[in-house]
């Protein structure tokens, strides 16, 4: 599920339940519970909770959960949508042309930050950059997305 406080709401609140009531999957949001720590036009800050479902284990003798790279590019394709839509200013529809994700680190279970941003808004193409950021605030995954209004 989808988190934001008052003031987000008050905003952005009608971009929010568009996407949540009409567009993002099942299985989107019941697998991710994000909170949107700030959102403006073109930019956004979201806190990803832990599940561990989204998660594989890596067996002995480097035992850990790492975050799925699927819900990784999942994640970025989902969350970069609310800051384009609020600098658009409007619930446009839009499908996704291009997603490229590096992965630069293993994200670890514990706390993960998401930073999404548009790159270059024009009437037809949008390009934002969403990062991932682990525990420590390492960066560990970066990901360029081209959407298309429709």
């Amino acid at each position: 599920m989808i988190h934001a406080n008052a003031e987000t709401m008050s905003t952005y609140g009608h971009i929010i339940r568009k996407q949540i009531d009409d567009v993002f999957p099942a299985w989107v949001l019941n697998n991710f519970s994000v909170d949107i720590i700030e959102l403006t036009a073109g930019e956004a800050h979201y806190e990803l909770a832990y599940n561990p479902d989204l998660y594989r284990k890596v067996p002995a003798p480097n035992v850990a959960e790492i975050l799925s790279g699927q819900a990784v590019m999942a994640l970025a394709d989902s969350l970069l949508v609310f800051p384009v839509l609020a600098q658009v200013g409007q619930t446009k529809e839009m499908v996704t042309l291009n997603s490229n994700t590096e992965f630069l680190r293993p994200i670890k279970a514990g706390k993960v930050s998401i930073k999404a941003k548009v790159i270059k808004a024009g009437s037809k193409v949008v390009r934002g950059q969403v990062e991932v950021f682990d525990t420590d605030n390492k960066l560990c995954a970066l990901t360029i997305i081209c959407y298309i209004f429709i």
